[in-house]
């Protein structure tokens, strides 16, 4: 498998993942999903939100912008807004995914942070920092869940292909 290949894989782990816990998310109720639970963002919903900017945010940069803010819980203040602004996102992150070549995957990015601070990075170690970014917050959120006594479905990578080669149902 090529690196592009397989970082197009990775990307549809992300996704998979991450509509599962929307699904979960989706069935709390207002105060669940709000609830300030000491976890790096706080709640359900603030988790959530971080981990759709942190996506936009790096897609923004891989395209040459640096944006100076992220968009607020007031822009999205319930789950079904996030997972109808996230499948947009997720639509033009697939397709600027898909571009990528190996060669193209070798250049160099400079970004500015909301700090003000310019970094460069190689495009593929941005690209393989979101998933990995994700599954850190999705664990978060799996903890969250477990202390409002609300069932979620693993979202491991293994449990990714055990449901894509059909031996384990969603």
């Amino acid at each position: 498998m090529d690196f592009s290949a397989y970082l197009q894989r990775l990307y549809d782990y992300n996704y998979w993942a991450n509509h599962r816990i929307l699904k979960t998310a989706e069935a709390l109720t207002d105060e669940q999903r709000d609830r300030v639970q000491g976890h790096s963002w706080g709640s359900v919903h603030a988790v959530l939100l971080h981990v759709m900017n942190a996506e936009w945010i790096w897609l923004s940069r891989w395209k040459g912008e640096s944006p100076s803010e992220f968009p607020t819980a007031q822009d999205y203040p319930t789950v079904p807004a996030l997972k109808k602004r996230w499948a947009d996102l997720e639509a033009v992150m697939r397709a600027f995914v898909a571009e990528q070549t190996d060669q193209s995957l070798q250049r160099e990015v400079v970004y500015t942070n909301m700090a003000g601070k310019t970094y460069r990075l190689i495009l593929w170690q941005m690209m393989v920092h979101v998933p990995n970014h994700g599954t850190h917050h999705r664990g978060e959120l799996a903890a969250m869940f477990a202390a409002l006594q609300v069932s979620h479905p693993e979202d491991d990578w293994l449990h990714y292909f055990l449901e894509l080669s059909a031996q384990r149902s969603a």
